[in-house]
């Protein structure tokens, strides 16, 4: 039980990166353009699919982060 309470603050702490933060700002954003209708909602999913793909195709290597 222990080490899935570490695990989870540990990935928990991963979410408060400058990159995780910028990226959710910007999808938050462009959420919020897109109800005003001042983004086109083309325009949201080409960002949104953007960034979601960096996110699920980087590879997941801490040895290179450390470096």
């Amino acid at each position: 039980m222990k080490k899935a309470v570490i695990k989870l603050l540990e990935n928990l702490a991963d979410l408060f990166k400058v990159k995780t933060i910028l990226s959710l700002c910007v999808i938050i954003t462009t959420c919020i353009l897109t109800f005003k209708n001042v983004v086109s909602v083309e325009a949201f999913m080409a960002i949104a699919s953007a960034i979601i793909t960096y996110y699920f195709t980087r590879p997941e290597n801490k040895e290179k982060e450390s470096e």
